[in-house]
This record gives C-alpha cells, structure tokens and sequence, in this order.
C-alpha cells in the first residue's frame, strides 16, 4: 500500500477548510496532521473532527503552523495571512498547496521566491472541471481568431469578497494569450460610461454575486449568426478540496518549483 500523505490545513476554521479537514478524513491515502487557523474566534483549541462535524480525530485546532517532517500544507486561509504562512513554509521545509486568492504583487514575488526553495501547487481553483475548461477556452480561442468576439460571466455566494474571480481572470488570460493579447490591455469590466459600440480586441468580464452559489463560470464567443459556450458549474464545495489534495498527493517527491493544476493533471502546456 502507498504511503499516506501527511496534510496541515490552514485556514480550517472556513468553509472550505472544514470541507478539506473532512476530505482528508474520510480518504484512505491521506492523514490529517494539523489543522490551523488564526488566534481567536470559536473553534481553536477543539479536535478537528468535532470542527467539521466528524468524530474526535486526535488533532486539535491551533494558531500555530508546525507539521511533522514530509508532511504537505493546504493553506485556503485569508490573503493577509499568505505572507506568512509562504514564509513559515520556507522556515519548516514544507510543500505547499496555496488557494487563497485576492493575494497582492508583493505576495506573488514572494511565491515565486519561495518555489525556488519548495515545490508548490497555486492555483485560484482546483476543480479538474475548471482547469480542463480554461484549456478549452484556450483552444477554442486561437482556432477561432480575433474575428469572435469573448464575453465571459461568473457567479458566487454573497460571501465572496474578490470581483472578478480569479478563475474568471485565468479564463479571460487564457483567452487573451491564446491570440496574443495582453489580459490588462483587452479586459473591459465594465459598460457603464462606455458610450461607443463594442470592438473585436475586448473581452468582457462581468461578475454577479448573490445567494449561495458555489461558482459558475460562463464563457461566450460570438460568430457571425452562431455562438459557443463553455460552462463550468460548481454544485459542490467538494470538488475544490478533492482537487488540492489531488495537488497534495502530487507534489511528494517533486523537485522545486511553482506550479498549477495544469501540471498536476499532467496537461501540455500551452
């Protein structure tokens, strides 16, 4: 039998951290080794299980990031806090899975830095679904040429606090770069004081939010007299923690390195 992948979640006090401390309980390739959040609230001090409404695993919440030897940090806490977890990570030898999104410049140059030393999996979404659906809109992109016209749309939960998403701007970038246009030159996130038709170069992003949706994402090209979508609809939270620990059981092993969930389902790069 393979060796288990020892995990630390941080950020487990969240939604989507209680839905990857139960992912990891009930696999059989994984065990949970921490589970990490900041200092204060409800939830610290408690056994992880009882967090996420399983039974007592043995592992209790804490503030403090300090996993065993070998063991992978899947880290969905807050942007302000990435700087420093990155940094912990260096400190201690750590793989990372890194999905928080919203972080600034200086987080990015930072991570680059870091996966000189480390190997780590960012990504603004870990659904396979998404990954293969921005390939897709790469592909569909450069056959189709700058005579279509792209518009994309995304929805989430009233909660999420980052418009566009990021799997939203992945799309758009993928789309941008696959007929050799700059994303920040061609985005166009709003028509409010446009005042002038439409052109072939923008691509349109629109974000909606509001109730309880996981995500949706939506992209459009328009043709002469026909149109092409590509949807991707998230209908489970799960699909995201099942995809960063997929992200988790890879990088064992894996030299330094920055990489994405292109790599870890072993696609071409583009």
């Amino acid at each position: 039998m393979d060796r288990l992948t020892a995990v630390v979640i941080v950020g487990a006090r969240g939604r989507m951290g209680k839905t990857l401390l139960r992912s990891v309980m009930e696999s059989e390739s994984m065990t949970l080794v921490g589970a990490v959040d900041r200092t204060g609230g409800p939830g610290l001090d408690q056994d992880a299980g009882r967090l996420c409404g399983m039974p007592d695993c043995g592992v209790m919440v804490t503030d403090t990031m300090d996993p065993p030897r070998g063991a992978v940090v899947v880290d969905f806490s807050l942007p302000r806090a990435t700087e420093n977890n990155i940094r912990r990570c260096l400190e201690i030898r750590a793989p990372l899975v890194l999905g928080t999104t919203g972080i600034d410049a200086s987080t990015r140059a930072l991570l680059k830095e870091a996966a000189q030393e480390l190997p780590i999996v960012s990504a603004a979404n870990f659904s396979v679904g998404v990954t293969l659906v921005t390939r897709l809109a790469s592909l569909a992109a450069k056959a189709l040429g700058r005579e279509w016209e792209a518009e994309l749309f995304e929805l989430h939960h009233r909660h999420k606090r980052d418009a566009p998403s990021g799997t939203a701007i992945r799309i758009a970038k993928a789309v941008a770069a696959a007929n050799g246009r700059s994303f920040d030159e061609v985005a166009v996130m709003s028509r409010e004081k446009a005042d002038r038709p439409r052109t072939n170069e923008e691509i349109g992003v629109m974000s909606l939010r509001g109730g309880g949706s996981i995500g949706e994402h939506t992209l459009m090209f328009f043709g002469e007299g026909e149109r092409i979508e590509l949807t991707h609809r998230a209908m489970d939270r799960s699909i995201f923690a099942q995809g960063a620990l997929r992200a988790a059981r890879w990088l064992g092993g894996r030299a330094p390195g920055l990489y994405d969930m292109v790599d870890v389902l072993g696609l071409d790069k583009i």
